[in-house]
């Protein structure tokens, strides 16, 4: 019986597919996004004047474009090159798809970064796509009532909705990770968030809002890839 070499079918059949179809749906997606700003020119006649499109170019960029070397850095290792294409193209990146990547992979039983979770990861994200795109046209048309008739105090907990999701996934990945690991971040992460109250990121370009999750993320990696090149871990990494 011939054994199925899977190493060669993830790295020459369904990676080459993923990337050849990833770069078209992007770019599929990049024309239907351009489209209402299209009919304004074209069928209503909208010109804006220099002017104001420089000025929405400078704000918008100013806030995006720290993002755009901080997010794939911080979601690559979660997601993989299939979550990636997926969660660009569906958004809500890191309220929806990275705990629905980060859960599928724990219900599955695979580590970040194989080739196994690499799937399993795109799947859970795939799925979240759909849940969601059921739920958003769902909340679309009755949101509005639902929010009407909810009591003050549950609208006030809505703010607080999107750090206790952070702090769930965290303690998980605490809990399912080596603890030397997981615990090597901590003081990282404490003296991080000191900083930036104390406003040291400020003089940094942008604002420099970005910097933590930058430092953060980096610092991890690099522990993370010493505790285990020390085997002080004897996980896999």
């Amino acid at each position: 019986m011939t054994k199925i070499n899977t190493t060669k079918i993830f790295d020459k059949d369904y990676m080459p597919y993923i990337v050849s179809r990833g770069k078209w749906c992007t770019r599929l997606v990049l024309l239907v996004a351009y489209l209402p700003v299209l009919v304004l020119l074209f069928y209503f006649d909208a010109h804006p004047t220099s002017d104001s499109i420089f000025t929405g170019m400078v704000s918008m960029l100013s806030i995006l474009l720290p993002w755009y070397v901080v997010d794939p850095i911080s979601l690559q290792s979660i997601f993989g090159v299939p979550g990636m294409y997926l969660s660009y193209m569906a958004g809500n990146t890191k309220e929806v798809r990275v705990p629905a990547s980060t859960q599928a992979l724990n219900a599955a039983g695979y580590q970040l970064g194989t080739q196994e979770g690499t799937i399993i990861s795109a799947i859970g994200i795939s799925t979240s796509t759909f849940i969601s795109l059921t739920l958003m046209t769902f909340l679309a048309i009755s949101g509005q009532v639902i929010i009407q008739i909810l009591p003050q105090p549950i609208l006030d907990a809505l703010q607080y909705l999107l750090p206790a999701l952070f702090g769930a996934l965290f303690t998980d990945r605490l809990l399912n990770s080596p603890a030397k690991l997981s615990l090597s971040s901590l003081p990282v992460i404490f003296i991080v968030k000191v900083l930036a109250v104390m406003g040291i990121f400020t003089v940094l370009p942008f604002g420099g809002g970005y910097a933590s999750i930058i430092i953060c993320v980096i610092t991890c990696m690099i522990l993370a890839k010493m505790l285990c090149a020390k085997k002080i871990v004897d996980e896999s990494c």
